[in-house]
């Protein structure tokens, strides 16, 4: 069909089978493809320690733009390297977020260097944000759900030294809610689903999950 003739087309043009790398080998030329589901099955791990492997090689700095940027932090996401996605955004240079909140910006900027850009009020590089609410707070819904949310997962990850969450989404049906905090080895998390929804609650590290209906709840587990 036709998504496989565009599969083998961009395969032909950007792959090289025998060291699994895509175009250039940046981190956009791995992130691009494996989120848009064209990387064949046997190649999949290849290119995903080929995106790994030039993360590390960047001193865990990111090289993707404002396009390659989502793509980037969702693959990470989606294959379970948050911790991978923490140590790139948990630190004080160029490029990154911590230079900005260090230089005294309040807003995101148009540069990672708020100095070299035009804006300092600016979605550029905002990204970020969609791994906040659906990573680290976990808040996510089946991509085959059409119901507006109804049909809630909630799925936090813990990660580094982060000691607490906080977060909400509004939806059709009213606000999901969901804090966690760590103490010591203590995770607590308070979960509030809207009425007439359903939510599926996964506590960390664990493939099994609670299924609960509309209201609030408090979990917690030694980590």
């Amino acid at each position: 069909d036709l998504k496989e003739k565009v599969k083998e087309a961009f395969d032909k043009a950007f792959f090289d089978p025998e060291t699994a790398r895509y175009g250039t080998g940046s981190q956009a030329s791995y992130a691009m493809p494996l989120y848009a589901g064209l990387v064949d099955s046997q190649y999949k791990q290849a290119v995903l320690d080929n995106l790994v492997k030039d993360i590390e090689k960047h001193n865990y700095k990111l090289t993707t733009g404002d396009v390659g940027n989502r793509y980037l932090f969702q693959v990470l996401a989606e294959n379970g390297l948050n911790e991978i996605m923490y140590k790139m955004h948990n630190h004080k240079e160029v490029p990154g977020y911590g230079f900005q909140v260090q230089f005294g910006a309040t807003t995101l900027t148009e540069q990672w260097d708020p100095r070299k850009g035009n804006s300092w009020n600016h979605f550029m590089m905002g990204q970020i944000e969609e791994w906040f609410y659906k990573s680290l707070a976990g808040i996510t819904v089946d991509k085959n759900d059409y119901s507006g949310f109804r049909n809630i997962t909630i799925a936090p990850q813990v990660v580094g030294d982060l000691k607490f969450v906080e977060a909400s989404y509004t939806t059709l049906h009213g606000t999901i809610e969901v804090d966690w905090k760590m103490e010591g080895n203590i995770f607590t998390m308070n979960v509030l689903i809207p009425p007439n929804c359903s939510a599926k609650i996964y506590l960390p590290n664990e493939k099994t999950y609670k299924k609960v209906g509309s209201g609030k709840y408090s979990l917690s587990k030694a980590l």
